[in-house]
């Protein structure tokens, strides 16, 4: 009877380890999310263009939201970006940043993946995005010989239409901006905003109005 007690206790104890070990094994879960829209930034040589950072708290816990919207701030890391080009940003915060990005008149040509990594607490987010720096449009030449015009034409005014995009999630909206990204619409820039506790993107965009 003592040797039937002893294995049925080593047997507990085995079943009680093999529950626990999965759970002790757990990762905690993120304290927020990031997305990078849009997904494909163009620069021209000598000129400036830029993207946004949404950060959005994990609200599938309580615990994990209060920790997340009590940073006061978020550090932002970018990978290595191509000779001539650099970025500015400002410290991160819950919601939409932008990223300005510059290429000096002989920066790199060609397409370049570059890491954001957003810090906070215990939690580190990477997203990728494609920097794509091209040529500027060469200014018209001017024949030796040949004679201005004294007067100046003025040319065509630039118009432009504008667009609104609402989105309930971050991924629903790089989405949504990449096809109205392939339709030559740009992003000036995302707002959040909470419509009875549920956040809501939205996104402003626009392009040289088509006749």
């Amino acid at each position: 009877m003592r040797r039937s007690r002893r294995c049925t206790g080593a047997v507990l104890l085995f079943f009680l380890l093999a529950v626990l070990q999965p759970v002790t094994g757990q990762s905690p879960a993120p304290e927020f999310f990031i997305t990078v829209a849009p997904s494909v930034a163009i620069v021209l040589q000598g000129e400036a263009t830029s993207l946004t950072v949404i950060i959005t708290c994990n609200t599938s816990s309580l615990v994990v939201a209060a920790d997340c919207n009590a940073w006061p701030n978020f550090d932002f890391h970018l990978s290595e970006f191509p000779d001539g080009t650099q970025a500015e940003l400002a410290a991160g915060r819950i919601g939409a940043n932008t990223i300005s990005i510059s290429a000096s008149s002989d920066a790199t040509l060609g397409s370049f993946p570059v890491q954001v990594t957003v810090v906070a607490g215990k939690t580190a987010q990477v997203q990728t995005f494609v920097l794509n720096v091209r040529q500027a449009a060469a200014a018209p030449s001017v024949q030796q010989g040949t004679r201005q015009p004294v007067g100046i034409q003025a040319g065509p005014v630039l118009t432009w239409e504008h667009r609104i995009l609402v989105a309930k999630t971050p991924e629903e909206f790089d989405r949504k901006a990449n096809d109205l990204g392939r339709d030559s619409w740009e992003l000036v820039s995302v707002i959040t905003r909470w419509d009875f506790g549920i956040a809501e993107w939205i996104g402003f965009f626009k392009r040289p109005k088509r006749t």
